[in-house]
């Protein structure tokens, strides 16, 4: 890797161990799921580190592309536009995930979206059994894409 991305790298790797933390504290709360007494207190909780999972996710996207990409998508879809970037940056700069990664980002980013305009206690625990039991093989994937990227600078 080149050395003017070494400070890049570790801003990404503070990324990647507050999303570990996120994902530690997640795992708390998961056995309760299916349990009919979790609350709306737990359901707002759980929801928040869905949350902070892909924002930080985000953040690591966010970071390479001002500093290795050299842009940044403005306007209202920017969140969609910067993961799309992710896997088809500019010429002749690598990608950071491949296609499957991104299709599977997306249901996070869409609850990302339904987080922060909606309030904790209409947040349905369906949708976010279903991001809880995927994430943690998602993020494996994307730790080994991240891991891959810096092999290629």
């Amino acid at each position: 890797m080149e050395k003017k991305y070494e400070q890049l790298e570790a801003d990404v790797l503070d990324e990647i161990d507050a999303v570990e933390q996120v994902l530690k504290d997640l795992s708390l709360l998961k056995n309760r799921l299916d349990s009919d007494k979790i609350d709306n207190i737990q359901k707002a909780a759980i929801g928040t580190f869905l949350l902070n999972f892909y924002v930080g996710v985000e953040n690591i996207v966010k970071r390479i592309s001002k500093e290795y990409y050299q842009t940044m998508p403005k306007g209202d879809n920017w969140h969609k536009e910067l993961l799309d970037l992710s896997h088809t940056p500019p010429q002749g700069k690598n990608p950071i995930f491949n296609q499957d990664i991104v299709d599977r980002l997306n249901p996070y980013r869409g609850f990302r979206h339904v987080f922060v305009s909606g309030y904790g206690f209409k947040l349905r625990l369906e949708l976010m059994s279903s991001l809880i039991n995927n994430v943690e093989f998602l993020w494996a994937d994307i730790k080994k894409a991240v891991k891959k990227f810096w092999g290629k600078l």
